[in-house]
């Protein structure tokens, strides 16, 4: 690329019509026009799938607020069913020991509605009891539904090289020199790559560890091999890319309006999307985010409903 400038620069050609990097040391040969599409540097690696099945993973669904909260309104509501059947002389409650009635506080909700174990006097109780087990199934339900979301989450990984010496590039780009200034590479052993199916048969073989290329070529790859490979970033900001023409050039206030009218229109996204095969919404990944726990917020409403319910 740096041919093509000095190209321009000598009056050998206008302009450079293309894929040129905006970057300070072509500044000095030739003149851009505004940028027609951002330019970051990505790293493209294999991914990894990862199951988040650990010992602990029947737990993430809720937050550590929330069980807390759970088993704090457990207590709460065997205690308000104690009180209110100790009222009105229910037998099971005030014959029984001491050491028995810490035991039906937690107990007796559960065992009075399921396996008729005790037997229900007041009606206030019926009321809190009959609350508290539809708080109970709902939550219950969600809980289901996000263990489930939890073991079955298949979460794409990035494997990250351990060194920098052995990776790829796209040859004729100024990611060579970046490599050597930004990683201390010796450069031996840095790979140059033309085509995306180059791309993918050095990383699925393993020739090298992870390629660096600029933002819409990352695209252009995981757009055809997104499944096993990820990108990773970005590494470096880019000033984007653009046309180049000669310094003091006629055109270049001309193109770069149009260009500007072009990236400010849908006619921009149509055309990444009709030949460089880029989606609009999400990109290429298939990374999926992990769940997220639920919070005691989402259940304070229906709880404090439940606490007060028995006055």
């Amino acid at each position: 690329m740096i041919f093509a400038c000095k190209k321009v620069r000598s009056t050998t050609c206008e302009a450079v019509a293309g894929d040129v990097t905006v970057r300070a040391s072509r500044a000095q040969f030739i003149d851009f026009t505004s940028p027609y599409m951002s330019s970051e540097v990505y790293m493209l690696v294999r991914a990894s799938h990862e199951w988040n099945q650990t010992l602990w993973t029947f737990l993430k669904p809720f937050t550590w607020r929330l069980w807390i909260a759970i088993v704090g309104m457990c207590v709460y509501i065997g205690l308000a069913i104690a009180v209110l059947e100790y009222r009105v002389k229910n037998t099971k409650f005030k014959d029984s020991p001491i050491h028995q009635k810490v035991v039906m506080v937690i107990w007796f909700p559960i065992s009075a509605f399921f396996f008729h174990e005790g037997k229900i006097v007041n009606k206030n109780t019926k009321v809190v009891l009959v609350m508290w087990l539809s708080m109970i199934f709902i939550i219950v339900q969600i809980f289901t539904a996000t263990l489930s979301a939890w073991l079955t989450l298949d979460q794409m990984r990035p494997k990250l090289p351990s060194s920098y010496e052995n990776v790829g590039y796209q040859d004729g780009s100024f990611l060579k020199d970046f490599l050597i200034q930004k990683f201390n590479c010796s450069g031996t052993k840095l790979m140059p790559l033309n085509t995306v199916e180059e791309y993918e048969n050095v990383l699925s073989n393993d020739r090298v560890n992870a390629i660096f290329d600029e933002l819409p070529y990352v695209e252009l790859f995981l757009a055809k091999y997104g499944t096993n490979y990820m990108k990773f970033g970005p590494i470096n900001q880019e000033s984007g890319i653009a046309f180049a023409f000669a310094h003091g050039s006629s055109l270049l206030q001309i193109f770069s309006r149009a260009v500007t009218n072009v990236t400010e229109s849908d006619i921009m996204m149509e055309m990444k999307k009709k030949y460089l095969g880029f989606r609009v919404l999400g990109g290429s990944q298939s990374n999926q985010a992990l769940p997220q726990s639920l919070d005691f917020l989402i259940f304070r409403a229906r709880a404090l409903f439940c606490f007060f319910s028995h006055e």
